[in-house]
């Protein structure tokens, strides 16, 4: 098959976005050559001076996939991905403390945490998995596996998650759907297709952030 230019332009652009994307975060506060004003301000300039943000980069990519007709269609449920809440309540949450400039990343930015990085990785006990802006409950003990990837991984998710079908890079290349809050819209990962590996009921994998989510013990119904 012979690609025009225009077709092997937009494919570099694609292959580009995936490398930006699982680069490894670096702990960066504010743009440079710009002074920082406040915790929320200085983490939401982070990335924005000469670099495109991962969420917009990785949209234009699917977009440029699209129009060279490259789609992989998933059976996810929800158009799109973002935050749902105003900025005012991203801005409280970090300010008060409840978030960590790491975890507004990757709630505000889908911003991705090192593997092997989270203490739920080893969270073994009974209870629920809560998005950690809102608090709506995402995932049951129930359906967590030890997946070996470095992220908490589970098989099923609960009515408080949502799955991205319109991010045609993701679902194309990644074979992966990007996994976010209903509630407010808080970027937590993806779900892979690949659970068959671990013989897992679903055959389903959600890979998720660690400090996207907060775990609460407690009995859990079957």
């Amino acid at each position: 098959m012979v690609f025009r230019s225009s077709s092997v332009l937009a494919l570099a652009v694609c292959f580009a976005g995936e490398a930006a994307a699982f680069a490894p975060s670096l702990p960066t506060i504010h743009a440079a050559g710009r002074s920082p004003t406040s915790s929320v301000t200085s983490l939401r300039c982070a990335g924005a001076a000469g670099e495109t943000s991962r969420r917009t980069f990785l949209s234009s990519a699917g977009t440029a996939a699209a129009a060279i007709g490259l789609t992989h269609p998933t059976g996810a449920n929800a158009a799109s991905a973002g935050p749902k809440l105003p900025e005012e309540f991203w801005d409280e949450k970090v300010k008060s403390g409840q978030l960590s400039g790491r975890a507004y990343q990757v709630l505000h930015n889908a911003d991705t945490e090192r593997p092997n990085t989270s203490p739920l990785l080893k969270e073994n006990r009974e209870g629920i998995f809560s998005c950690a802006a809102c608090g709506t409950p995402a995932y049951s003990s129930k359906t967590k596996f030890n997946s070996g990837t470095g992220w908490p991984s589970f098989y099923e998710k609960l009515e408080g998650v949502e799955l991205e079908t319109g991010n045609k890079w993701d679902n194309l290349v990644g074979m992966r759907s990007e996994v976010h809050c209903v509630k407010c819209g808080g970027h937590q990962g993806h779900v892979f297709d690949d659970g068959i590996i671990w013989k897992v009921p679903t055959g389903k994998r959600y890979c998720i952030n660690g400090l996207a989510i907060t775990f609460t013990p407690g009995k859990v119904d079957a």
